[in-house]
């Protein structure tokens, strides 16, 4: 749908202006299948006009007064986007009002595969791997720190950072090809990290020339989530920068 739409206002264009201006437009139109960087502070209906996909069963995503809160059992939402060359990074401010199941991070469209964790028995760091889906617990508790802030960050790098390189592995085997560094963390409302992990043991097995989403979901039941923003691109453009008094 959206190739046709695509197409149609090309040539409405052309129609209009000529093959030169037509062909001008087309060059500086952007790519629907590159969809750039993610920020949103929740301060529009991203849910209800089209910003973010939505998936839910038996689930609420509801935003008012700057605040997205997600509710019930199953549900997903997700965007595409554009990695940076170099490092992506996930970081978004989230509290638990009712903990049960919540994970972040960026896959593949519509299969997520790297993610952090907010759970109700702990912190997560999760990814795909060549022995199944692993989970490293990045920080547990007994008792869910119910309606505290926090901020979760998730960062992964590319292992062939130079596109010159990469082309010179075409002909190797995909299985072959370096996966990507996952490190996971999640900092206090002042910034201060309390723990982090990089996930080694089992390594992940996605390849960061296939990530092109990001994503927020629930699972199971009893999940009361609130994000005062959510942020998904280059590490120079998180807004935790600015907050966070540790180096990640």
């Amino acid at each position: 749908r959206r190739s046709f739409v695509h197409a149609l206002v090309i040539a409405l264009i052309a129609l209009f202006v000529g093959v030169a201006g037509s062909a001008a437009a087309f060059f500086y139109m952007p790519d629907s299948g590159s969809a750039p960087s993610i920020y949103d502070s929740f301060n529009f209906s991203s849910t209800a006009n089209g910003f973010w996909h939505v998936y839910t069963d038996g689930a609420d995503a509801t935003i008012k007064h700057g605040m997205l809160t997600l509710s019930g059992h199953t549900l997903e939402l997700d965007r595409r986007l554009q990695t940076d060359p170099k490092e992506t990074v996930v970081a978004l401010r989230i509290r638990g009002r009712s903990f049960h199941k919540f994970g972040a991070g960026l896959g593949i469209y519509h299969a997520g595969t790297l993610g952090l964790e907010f759970d109700d028995d702990g912190i997560k760091c999760g990814r795909g791997t060549d022995h199944g889906y692993a989970v490293d617990t990045v920080r547990g508790w007994t008792a869910p720190p119910a309606n505290q802030w926090f901020y979760l960050l998730i960062a992964v790098i590319n292992p062939y950072p130079n596109p010159k390189v990469l082309a010179k592995l075409g002909n190797v085997d995909y299985s072959q090809l370096k996966k990507v560094t996952l490190r996971c963390a999640i900092f206090d409302a002042q910034g201060h990290l309390l723990a982090e992990d990089t996930a080694k043991h089992p390594p992940p097995n996605a390849h960061y020339a296939g990530l092109d989403e990001a994503y927020m979901r629930t699972w199971d039941s009893r999940n009361n989530y609130q994000i005062a923003w959510f942020n998904a691109g280059p590490p120079g453009g998180d807004p935790l920068n600015a907050i966070s008094r540790q180096t990640f």
